[in-house]
């Protein structure tokens, strides 16, 4: 009977880690995507006064918009990832 205890015991811990994986991935969007909400749609909205106008024409284009989206999704998630661990209570 007990080998059927620590079986179940192993299987609750399982679940209990997933369970917390998954809760921590979904803080991490939910938080992410607030933070994606901040930056403007357009990465030309980004430009300021001081760039070149050349510097500002680059920031143009379907291109320039992926590349725009992947830099702010990046940081919004690293920024999330960060937070994460900052909440977190050291286990030592």
């Amino acid at each position: 009977m007990s080998a059927y205890l620590v079986h179940e015991r192993i299987e609750a811990q399982r679940w209990s880690n997933h369970q917390a994986t998954v809760d921590r991935d979904a803080w991490i969007d939910a938080r992410a995507q607030e933070i994606i909400a901040l930056f403007p749609e357009e990465p030309t909205r980004m430009g300021c006064f001081t760039l070149p106008r050349d510097a500002l024409l680059s920031l143009m284009g379907e291109k320039a918009e992926e590349a725009y989206n992947d830099f702010i999704s990046a940081c919004a998630y690293a920024r999330a990832e960060k937070e994460w661990q900052q909440q977190e209570p050291c286990p030592f």
